[in-house]
């Protein structure tokens, strides 16, 4: 997925793909680590499921959290809205070409060299600074080694010892050491990408734009339409859902972002007249006293026929939604 508005602080970056694979998302984040995932959380409350590389890890982070997965209402709400498009990609790659992996094969040998030619030019330098260096600190030796023999066969001329002492000493510090400087071994570097570049990889299909979709088959009944429809309405009263099938809904609706609040509602969606049985209604009364969230019941009417039914990419939805919530008493 790539987001079409942004924040003026992020505007005209290609900010990141989301991979459509029939029927979910999976967001990934190719520039800096966790900035769309960040815009659609706080900018858009779109906060997705963080499937992580560490799916043992029941919290992932910003950073291993990634890739996000979406749901297909939450996908369909920023591609009609204008927020995002889709991209899609072939989930069976295609092999390279030979011409590609000889281009690859190629363009790595040529990093290589590159990367030894300066390793070799820097050890040059270094073994050219450090001899400079030796002979420098060699010259000032020599001058102190000079400096002390003439004081000490000044000292045994004036004793009478004269030429004996010169000859000791010059004997002892006419010894010098040269040592040659060491040779510096360059260690080998090779970046390894995150990702393989693979041509066929990229985009099998011009984005998509508006929905349904062949490739995103979403909404394409009257229960998809009437999620989305729910989905929409609640997202624009400020709400913000995520999966409930756990807590026997559609949907948890928070109050805002569910780092700060818990669900309040365990959604129950129906399609038009669709017939409520006497005991469904006592269940979902229950299970929301059970699970501390009142049950919401959403009414979805669109109003026309199933075939006319279909959503702009404005984001405009047809018919209503009503709402009403339910909470077991526990009386009799």
């Amino acid at each position: 997925m790539e987001l079409n508005g942004l924040p003026h602080w992020e505007s005209g970056l290609e900010l990141g793909q989301m991979v459509s694979t029939g029927r979910e998302g999976f967001h990934w984040d190719k520039a800096d680590v966790g900035t769309v995932a960040a815009t659609l959380h706080f900018v858009h409350n779109i906060s997705g499921l963080r499937a992580g590389t560490l799916p043992g890890v029941s919290q992932q982070n910003g950073f291993l959290g990634l890739p996000v997965t979406l749901m297909q209402e939450e996908t369909a709400y920023l591609v009609m809205q204008g927020i995002a498009h889709l991209l899609p990609v072939s989930t069976e790659p295609a092999f390279p070409s030979p011409e590609h992996v000889a281009r690859r094969t190629e363009e790595r040998l040529a990093r290589l060299r590159a990367i030894e030619a300066r390793n070799r030019a820097s050890e040059e330098a270094k073994a050219a600074r450090g001899a400079k260096a030796f002979m420098r600190g060699g010259e000032q030796a020599k001058a102190k080694r000079e400096e002390r023999a003439r004081m000490k066969a000044a000292k045994a001329a004036s004793a009478g010892g004269g030429n004996a002492g010169e000859a000791q000493s010059d004997g002892k510090e006419g010894v010098k050491s040269h040592r040659a400087p060491a040779t510096i071994t360059g260690a080998h570097f090779h970046t390894v990408p995150s990702h393989p570049l693979f041509p066929t990889v990229v985009h099998s299909s011009p984005p998509i734009t508006r929905l349904p979709h062949p490739l995103f088959p979403f909404p394409s009944c009257p229960r998809d339409r009437a999620l989305l429809a729910t989905f929409t309405d609640l997202q624009q009263q400020g709400y913000r859902m995520g999966l409930g099938p756990r807590f026997g809904g559609e949907y948890l609706i928070y109050p805002g972002d569910y780092l700060r609040y818990h669900a309040h509602f365990t959604s129950q969606v129906l399609v038009r007249d669709e017939p409520i049985k006497p005991t469904e209604i006592v269940a979902w009364g229950r299970l929301g006293t059970g699970t501390k969230k009142a049950g919401l019941i959403c009414c979805w009417d669109d109003d026309h026929d199933d075939d006319a039914a279909e959503f702009e990419p404005s984001g405009e939805k047809d018919g209503q939604v009503e709402y009403y919530s339910l909470e077991w008493a526990s009386f009799g």
